[in-house]
């Protein structure tokens, strides 16, 4: 009971970190970054992040696994990838929420890989998840941006894919050593993303230095929010759970944008206050049905 707290305090502080990063990656974009130029440079912040993490390893690291932290870390690169694209080409208000559907697929995962039981509260959270993504799809429809509908897909591919992660981590971390698991992981998506620096749209040192620092600005908050999910996820051994709190990024997301707008006084489309409204609607339907679903499960 004692772990309480710390348990919901982590994903929380991760969920409000990750909205406002969002934000900065969204301005970077604006500016003339790339999806590329965003992915390199934040999967090497993250591994600067984590790197450290297998000195901190106190037991004995089984290194016949070592297949453990490169599969995991192959699945968070394409998500990872994934993720960036979503959020280039659609509404940071659109695509965050719909990142909630990742706590289905981590329960589901965690069922289809290693047979964990899944009760029948988590598929009453698929349903009504479901519901929740039709709600902010409808938002779509009435965009004038036309490649919505494929962020919205995008989103939920790189959901899957995220889900895939920390079930592999909930369930391959403590076999490994969590600390020495968790710095490979990172270091394996970063030398993965290093391989993507030929196809950059233009080289980095061409970015002005505002672009730069939004985009350093970003990653380094990814890399924070980065560190208690992943600590959360493996030291609690409750992916589903964490990832409950998790999905609130999506309300905050949208609280975000809406302040951002009254702050600087400037209404775009994405923060059309009726738009906003239906995203925060499908958001918090979606947050409720995974709770309730965590709930019943308990």
């Amino acid at each position: 009971m004692s772990d309480l707290p710390l348990y919901l305090i982590l994903p929380a502080i991760a969920a409000v970190v990750y909205a406002a990063a969002a934000l900065f990656f969204k301005e970077a974009f604006r500016r003339g970054a790339g999806t590329l130029h965003t992915f390199v440079v934040t999967s090497w912040v993250m591994a600067l992040f984590f790197g450290p993490f297998i000195f901190w390893e106190k037991g004995e690291m089984q290194w016949h696994l070592i297949h453990y932290p490169l599969i995991t870390g192959a699945a968070f690169f394409i998500g990872h990838w994934i993720t960036f694209a979503a959020i280039r080409i659609g509404d940071v208000s659109l695509v965050t929420p719909v990142m909630g559907t990742k706590s289905v697929f981590v329960a589901f995962f965690a069922w289809f890989i290693f047979g964990i039981h899944i009760p029948g509260g988590m598929w009453f959270a698929a349903m009504l998840t479901a519901i929740a993504i039709y709600i902010l799809g409808k938002t779509d429809l009435k965009s004038t941006n036309r490649r919505m509908p494929l962020a919205t897909g995008l989103t939920i591919c790189s959901s899957a894919s995220f889900g895939v992660c920390d079930a592999l981590v909930q369930e391959w971390a403590p076999a490994f050593g969590v600390k020495a698991f968790l710095s490979i992981l990172f270091i394996t998506v970063a030398l993965l993303a290093t391989s993507l620096v030929p196809f950059f749209e233009k080289p980095l040192k061409k970015l002005d230095r505002k672009t730069i620092a939004w985009l350093l600005g970003g990653a380094i908050l990814t890399g924070q929010q980065a560190i208690f999910i992943s600590l959360a996820v493996s030291l609690y051994h409750n992916a589903t759970g964490v990832n409950v709190v998790y999905s609130s990024r999506g309300l905050w997301a949208i609280v975000l944008v809406w302040l951002t707008a009254k702050l600087i006084n400037k209404r775009t489309e994405e923060s059309d206050p009726r738009k906003l409204m239906m995203r925060f609607t499908g958001a918090l339907l979606m947050f409720i049905a995974i709770v309730l679903a965590v709930l019943t499960s308990h």
